[in-house]
């Protein structure tokens, strides 16, 4: 099907197509303040006029606000929303907020792994973010339909995120870059063996955004893409070299990779991590907070974390992995 390039939700009927989806996500990490996050806002298939809401945020002192609900109560014709979470296209292109209201579970970082976050004494959060940019979005329609974890309707944009968040009676305050998608089509994530979805963001002006995945059932890197921005212009750009986690007991291990494009090659090294939280991707498309226990083991793992980075060497950046830690895939619960 044609999916067309649309900031605000779908409107209309949904399309007949198996595992459909809409996803609105964010993530960034504000090295002044010792935040990171990662906000998921996507359809639910049982029901696809109701949103699934993950809010992860990686405060300083390595605990995690680890939230997932379902509903529809803050959805909008000019953005999605669930129960607590809202999202809302303010100029199309440019600029969008992202809002919360509600309890939620803060919990040890380390604690992810053991299995998924259930219920238990919750603490009141809110939040107010603005998302503004005038850099070029990155329209990967072109390369959707190369696989089927990743919906063939995919748009990205880096930005200035401001605002707060207050957990409790902690103020956190956010400003820094962070990244927006919006992606629709049909996802299944069956055969996905692992993924790396990387932002950074450098002093220099440079700044970078990669998808790069393989498939289980062949080993073959199957989604190879990646994006440079000096300033607010894109350009293309490959990647030369990437190393990949294959063990979550690793997943702090630096790594290094190499991107070229019209102006050169970027070396890009971690020069530290800043907060890490775990979380389950289960087929065909949902996610949970927290590990899934699998016997065997290990499962596998959907891994969101704040870095600290070096460019060419010299000049410093920050941004946010995502990675799948590969193991057993677990079907919906």
């Amino acid at each position: 099907m044609d999916v067309p390039v649309k900031e605000t939700p779908w409107e209309g009927p949904f399309p007949d197509i198996a595992n459909w989806s809409e996803n609105f996500c964010l993530a960034g990490y504000d090295p002044k303040s010792g935040v990171g996050f990662w906000f998921h806002m996507g359809r639910w298939r049982h029901d696809l006029s109701m949103f699934r809401e993950m809010v992860i945020i990686r405060l300083p002192d390595d605990t995690v606000i680890s939230h997932r609900a379902i509903g529809n109560a803050r959805s909008a014709a000019d953005g999605p929303g669930g129960p607590h979470f809202a999202i809302r296209i303010l100029e199309s292109g440019r600029k969008l907020s992202y809002n919360f209201n509600g309890g939620v579970m803060r919990v040890p970082a380390k604690q992810m792994l053991d299995g998924i976050v259930g219920d238990g004494r919750r603490t009141p959060m809110t939040f107010d973010l603005t998302f503004e940019s005038d850099a070029d979005i990155w329209d990967l329609h072109k390369v959707g339909s190369l696989q089927d974890f990743l919906p063939a309707g995919h748009i990205e944009q880096p930005g200035r995120l401001t605002g707060e968040i207050r957990v409790g009676g902690e103020v956190f305050p956010f400003d820094a870059m962070a990244n927006r998608d919006h992606s629709l089509g049909a996802r299944d994530n069956i055969d996905l063996h692992s993924h790396q979805w990387l932002q950074g963001y450098f002093e220099n002006g440079i700044a970078f955004m990669l998808f790069d995945a393989k498939t289980k059932s062949n080993g073959k890197v199957v989604f190879s893409e990646a994006i440079v921005y000096e300033g607010n212009q894109s350009f293309e750009a490959k990647i030369e070299t990437i190393e990949r986690c294959e063990d979550v007991a690793r997943d702090e291990d630096p790594i290094r990779f190499m991107l070229s494009y019209a102006n050169g090659t970027l070396t890009i090294d971690t020069a530290g991590y800043h907060g890490s939280s775990y979380l389950s991707l289960v087929s065909p498309n949902d996610q949970y907070v927290g590990v899934y226990p699998s016997d065997p083991g290990p499962t596998l793992v959907l891994n969101e974390q704040s870095v600290t980075l070096t460019l060419n060497g010299s000049v410093p950046g920050y941004g946010c992995y995502e990675r799948t830690i590969p193991g057993v895939h677990k079907a919906e619960a």
